[in-house]
C-alpha cells in the first residue's frame, strides 16, 4: 500500500502503513507537478458547478462559525481504489478540502502499479487490503470519518465499514457504493440524469422521426449502467425520437465495433445520432468511421479516456460527458466532517441542493464539445489537474 498524510497548508507527507500520524513533510505537488494551482481563476469558469459550489460554501460557513479550535476538528480518512487515472481528481480535491478545512487528511489506495490486474482474484485482494486499513483505522482511533471507494460491496466490507461507522465516526462512498451498510452518503455521478442530460445535448443536432441507437447494457445486476441508459432513452422518446433497442456492449472493441455496425445499417431506420453511454464510447465511432458516416451520425460519449480523446479530436463527437472528480474529493472530506461538527441533521438539510434521494450526493457532468474543450482544459489546469 501507499499513503499519503494530507496536513494543511498544503503539505504533504508519506509514510509507512505502520503509523497514522505525520512524519516529514514536504510540499505538495499536485499531479502533473506544477505550482499550487489558481483557485481565484479557476472559480471564474464556466465549468464551476454553482450548486454543488455553492452547497460547499454553506457547510463550510457553518462549520467556521462554529470556531472550534485545531485540537476539536476530527481527522478524516480517504480510502481510494488508486491515486491515478479516474481518482487523480479525487486526490487533489480532497487534499484542497482538507487545506480549507484546517484538518489532517489521510489518503490511502491499496494499489501496486506493478501488480495484474486483469488476475482471476485481483479484485477480492483490492478488496481484502481495503478491510485490513479500515480494520487499522479502527485501531488507531484516530480518524473520526472517512471516504470510501470500495472495490467490492460484499459481506466482509459491509462488516467493516459497519465496525468504522460504529467505533470511529460517519462514512461516505465515493464512486462506487455499498448500499447495504452504515455509510451515510453516496458521492457520485447522479447515472439517470447523467442520461437525460447526453439525450438533451444530442437533441440539438436530431430531430423528432428521426433514430437514435442507444449503446447501453441489458444486464439487470449493473443497475447503474441500465439507470444512464435509460435516462437517455426517456428523454430521447419524449422528444419524439425513435429509440431502437439497445445494443449491449460487451467490452471487446471489434465485436462491439460490429455489432454496432450491423445496427446502424438496418434499414429500417434513419440514425442520426448514437448515445454511447459509458467509456468504450469509442467502439460507437469506430463503427460510425467504418461506415464512412462520419457527419451523418452525431455521437454524445462517456468519459474522455484516451480512446475516446482520439476520436474526439478527429471530430467524429458531438460530445462527451465527464464526471466531476475534483468535486466529488471535495465533498469526500467536508461531508464526513461536517457530519462531525454540526450534526446528521443540519448536515442533511445544507445538502438538500444537491441530493438526489437522501443518502445520494450528485455531483453532476459537463458535457464537452469542440468550442468549450479548450476552456475546460484550462479550467483543469487551473485546479492542478493533469488532464
Amino acid at each position: 500500500m501507499r499513503r499519503q498524510v494530507i496536513v494543511p497548508l498544503f503539505v504533504v507527507v508519506m509514510v509507512g502503513c505502520g503509523s497514522s500520524s505525520p512524519g516529514t513533510s514536504t510540499p505538495i505537488v499536485p499531479d502533473g507537478g506544477g505550482i499550487i494551482p489558481n483557485d481565484a481563476a479557476a472559480l471564474a469558469s464556466p465549468f464551476v458547478p454553482a450548486a454543488v459550489d455553492n452547497t460547499i460554501n454553506q457547510l463550510v460557513a457553518a462549520i467556521e462559525a462554529k470556531g472550534l479550535s485545531s485540537s476539536q476538528k476530527p481527522p478524516i480518512a480517504v480510502l481510494l481504489k488508486t491515486f491515478y487515472d479516474f481518482f487523480a481528481p479525487v486526490v487533489i480535491g480532497a487534499n484542497r478540502m482538507s487545506t480549507r478545512l484546517g484538518t489532517p487528511t489521510v489518503v490511502e489506495a491499496p494499489f501496486d502499479p506493478n501488480a495484474d490486474a486483469t488476475a482471476p482474484d485481483a479484485l477480492d485482494k483490492a478488496a481484502a487490503a481495503q478491510n485490513v486499513y479500515i480494520s487499522s483505522l479502527i485501531t488507531d482511533t484516530l480518524y473520526k470519518g472517512m471516504a470510501y471507494s470500495p472495490y467490492e460491496a460484499t459481506g466482509d466490507s459491509i462488516t467493516t465499514l459497519d465496525a468504522f461507522v460504529n467505533s470511529c465516526g460517519p462514512v461516505v462512498t465515493i464512486d462506487s457504493d455499498i448500499a447495504d451498510s452504515k455509510r451515510s452518503y453516496l458521492i457520485a455521478t447522479a447515472n439517470y440524469q447523467a442520461g437525460v442530460t447526453a439525450a438533451k445535448k444530442l437533441l440539438e443536432v436530431v430531430k423528432p422521426g428521426e433514430a437514435v441507437l442507444v449503446f447501453g447494457t441489458t444486464l439487470a445486476a449493473w443497475v447503474s449502467g441500465i439507470e444512464r441508459a435509460q435516462g437517455a432513452i426517456d428523454t430521447l422518446t419524449a422528444a419524439g425520437v425513435i429509440v431502437p433497442p439497445k445494443v449491449s456492449p460487451i467490452w471487446v472493441l471489434e465485436t462491439d465495433k460490429q455489432s454496432l455496425i450491423t445496427a446502424l445499417s438496418d434499414p429500417a431506420y434513419n440514425f442520426t445520432g448514437m448515445a454511447c453511454m459509458y467509456s468504450n464510447a469509442d467502439s460507437c465511432a469506430a463503427a460510425v468511421e467504418a461506415l464512412g458516416k462520419k457527419d451523418l451520425i452525431k455521437i454524445v460519449g462517456f468519459d474522455m479516456g484516451a480512446a475516446n480523446k482520439a476520436y474526439f479530436d478527429k471530430g467524429y463527437f458531438y460530445g462527451i460527458a465527464v464526471q466531476r472528480q475534483y468535486y466529488m474529493g471535495q465533498l469526500g472530506v467536508l461531508v464526513p466532517y461536517a457530519i462531525n461538527v454540526l450534526g446528521v441533521a443540519q448536515t442533511a438539510a445544507l445538502l438538500q441542493p444537491i441530493l438526489v434521494n437522501a443518502s445520494f450526493i450528485d455531483t453532476g457532468i459537463d458535457i464537452i464539445t469542440v468550442d468549450n474543450y479548450a476552456a475546460y482544459m484550462s479550467y483543469l489546469s487551473e485546479l492542478g489537474i493533469n488532464a
